[in-house]
């Protein structure tokens, strides 16, 4: 079922989300509820508290290199409670966009390699290490569970040049 989404200016985006301490058939409901969201809005990936729950859990599609080398995205992993460890000392800017922030796209500089620890539905914890693109989504939807948003990495100049943007973004989606 899709759920609606939350856009920026909701307080709930600043929040730093609670721990899940059980998985639970809401729990398990919801991830699928924010799969269907996800897809409904062409995402990537999507964080809880982008539909409202203020909870450790976010959603992520793995691209996918082809032998031709184009990109295809996999199927969505569920991360629960999630760290990130050793950042590469290496940035790469990219451009990122976030649903919650609808037909605003800006150049992120994030570390280019990760390492992710999270709990998966059948509650058993996974590692991976992730480069690149797949690295970037990862900690941009790690980033919501933590009260941040993207804008939030970019210069003080970019900033001020897309308040006009916040602020209808802000206005039409939290009246």
């Amino acid at each position: 079922m899709q759920l609606p989404l939350i856009y920026y200016g909701n307080p709930i985006l600043r929040q730093k989300c609670m721990p899940v301490t059980e998985i639970t058939d809401d729990i398990k409901a919801l991830v699928a509820d924010m799969i269907d969201t996800m897809k409904a809005y062409d995402g990537v990936g999507l964080a809880a508290p982008q539909v409202g729950r203020p909870i450790r859990i976010f959603i992520a599609c793995p691209y996918i290199e082809e032998e031709d080398g184009s990109m295809t995205l996999g199927d969505p992993i569920v991360y629960i409670n999630p760290k990130i460890h050793s950042p590469s000392d290496d940035e790469i800017e990219d451009v990122e966009g976030c649903l919650s922030i609808p037909g605003l796209r800006l150049d992120v500089y994030r570390p280019e390699m990760i390492s992710i620890e999270a709990t998966d539905l059948n509650g058993k914890i996974f590692h991976e290490e992730l480069e690149g693109y797949n690295a970037r989504t990862r900690m941009h939807e790690n980033d919501h569970i933590n009260g941040v948003l993207y804008i939030d990495r970019v210069s003080p100049a970019v900033k001020k040049k897309i308040e006009p943007t916040l602020k209808g973004i802000k206005k039409k989606y939290n009246p």
